[in-house]
């Protein structure tokens, strides 16, 4: 097989190598390891053979071949580190993606009612998933109340205060009405400092005055 051939080919092992959950798990520094481990016993397995047979090689032609065992090796170290980085990012992303999708969950009561239970830290990101998510999800079974439990968030800032209010907002946009539910002190303090008014939006002490309030 020619050596571009052969390079090709090695490097689509290597990089289904590093697709493989066992390697990925696996801590890269104790597979970059391995590898090295793996580099000097065939350097060394290598050396025998050519002090057996010295007379067989050229000049210059051993340093060439175990050069050649050294560049493969390094080859292959650097592109399944490479790979294996890429793939851990993609499955990192997939459960984050699973986590806030889990931690933001647009729950059915009946055919045109639905709640949306907020619960722990609501950063940035967080905060602009549950805006895309529920909107679409509203969007897509046709509800037309939406009943928003706060009772569970740990920290209210700005910020959260004001992605509340920029999600009921744009929910009324897609003809959704919300009631807002769990509205502690400090949350109520937040919202008046920011001058959001909630004037216009149904607001329950907590959920079960909601689901009663919906049935």
């Amino acid at each position: 097989m020619p050596k571009k051939e052969f390079l090709e080919e090695f490097e689509r092992w290597v990089i289904e190598l590093a697709k493989d959950q066992k390697h990925l798990d696996t801590p890269v520094q104790y597979v970059v390891r391995e590898f090295m481990r793996n580099r000097r016993l065939y350097v060394s397995y290598y050396d025998a053979f050519a002090d057996k047979h010295e007379s067989s090689f050229a000049q210059g032609e051993r340093k060439k071949w175990e050069n050649l065992i050294v560049q493969v090796f390094d080859f292959t170290i650097y592109t399944f580190v490479d790979h294996a980085e890429h793939n851990s990012k993609m499955q990192l992303n997939a459960q984050r993606e699973m986590i806030l999708e889990l931690s933001s969950p647009v729950i059915t009561l009946s055919k045109r009612t639905a709640l949306l239970p907020l619960v722990g830290d609501i950063d940035t990101e967080r905060a602009k998933f549950i805006l895309e998510n529920t909107l679409s999800t509203c969007a897509k079974r046709l509800i037309e109340h939406l009943l928003i439990d706060l009772s569970g968030v740990v920290v209210v800032d700005t910020m959260v205060a004001h992605q509340i209010f920029k999600l009921v907002e744009a929910l009324k946009l897609i003809g959704v009405t919300s009631t807002l539910s769990g509205i502690r002190p400090e949350i109520a303090q937040t919202a008046v400092q920011l001058g959001i008014n909630f004037s216009d939006i149904t607001i329950k002490s907590n959920l079960a005055q909601a689901l009663n309030y919906h049935q």
